[in-house]
């Protein structure tokens, strides 16, 4: 098996384990699950685990490009985390609101005020808090865009 197929299978692992997750998280109202949803094919969704007043959860992509579509976010929210395990090197992190405005909340490894990424044994970590937080709480599309290593 060739270092590209062991990468799919290891992507399409991901995949299921995400997909076969439905634990619940600590964002009080309303359910998290309508909350964030998928806005592109390829883009999975499993959801964490969180403190109150917090939403986790994990975004797989077989393109090295994820989207998820945010609905407006509880006023009580504080933190946003996304859990970003199938990703070799995040390049950038995109948004853009319900209102047209964009903005690059992550652009090769830095991070406007309140975007935290932390790298892990496998994959990422990206929190989003504060002042970043406030510019996704209206809802919009956040777009996470890894670059592939050879």
């Amino acid at each position: 098996m060739t270092d590209i197929d062991t990468d799919k299978a290891m992507r399409f692992l991901i995949f299921m384990v995400l997909g076969l997750m439905g634990l619940s998280t600590g964002c009080s109202s309303p359910s998290p699950q309508t909350l964030v949803q998928s806005a592109i094919a390829g883009t999975h969704l499993g959801w964490q685990q969180a403190p109150e007043n917090q939403l986790s959860f994990s975004l797989a992509t077989a393109t090295g490009i994820a989207r998820v579509a945010l609905r407006p976010l509880p006023p009580n929210l504080e933190v946003l985390t996304l859990s970003l395990p199938g990703m070799d090197a995040v390049e950038g992190v995109q948004w853009r609101g319900e209102d047209g405005n964009e903005a690059m909340l992550l652009n090769n490894g830095r991070g406007e005020d309140g975007v935290l990424l932390q790298q892990l044994r496998r994959g990422f970590r990206l929190q989003i808090s504060g002042a970043a937080l406030e510019l996704v709480r209206g809802g919009g599309q956040l777009t996470v865009i890894d670059r592939y290593r050879n």
